[in-house]
């Protein structure tokens, strides 16, 4: 499944770099998120904290008036603190995935080398395995691709972008493990 998306990305910027009407970019970026995975349903008292995590990948934005489409291909690695009070112990659950994000944005300011501009839509997520579970916790749904939404706003100065996003999943990951939701700051550079 994974290949046939990456493909498929592929053909479509060859398609999008073939019209000389389309102003294209394609850059580079990383960001760190914050994170937050609820557990429920299990014999003890949990405390769920937020804990940072990271992303790098690349992008590519296809430029068509004030409005634009950018995809990305990323790797992502989200981590959440479980505190089980009553055990007196805690974890950090830790998932590493592959992330395909297709944003639909706006530009909503567009002077000279300053751009400001807000996006949404959807991102598909290859969960590798999950890592660091409580006891307890099973029933997960990791080879499955998971369906996100992302919302947020961002800053272009001349090559460099600067983004800020909220992300929540529409999917839990299993019956014990709820949608992870994040909070992500993201800064890229336009190659092209």
């Amino acid at each position: 499944m994974m290949k046939k998306v990456i493909v498929l990305l592929a053909i479509c910027l060859c398609g999008f770099t073939a019209f000389a009407d389309f102003p294209l970019n394609i850059g580079i970026h990383g960001g760190v998120s914050s994170n937050r995975i609820k557990v429920k349903d299990i014999p003890y008292e949990i405390k769920n904290k937020a804990h940072s995590g990271f992303m790098v990948g690349a992008f590519c934005r296809v430029n068509l008036g004030t409005l634009y489409l950018e995809p990305s291909l990323n790797f992502s690695q989200k981590k959440s603190v479980i505190e089980a009070q009553n055990l007196d112990s805690e974890s950090t659950i830790k998932i590493n995935s592959f992330d395909i994000p297709l944003m639909v944005g706006v530009k909503i300011l567009d002077i000279s080398i300053l751009k400001l501009r807000g996006y949404l839509g959807p991102v598909v997520s290859f969960p590798g395995k999950i890592k660091n579970l409580p006891t307890g916790i099973s029933d997960l749904n990791t080879k499955d691709a998971i369906w996100n939404g992302k919302i947020g706003v961002g800053v272009d100065v001349w090559k460099l972008t600067f983004d800020i996003d909220y992300e929540k999943s529409f999917q839990n990951l299993g019956h014990d493990l709820k949608a992870p939701r994040s909070f992500n700051f993201t800064l890229g550079l336009k190659i092209i």
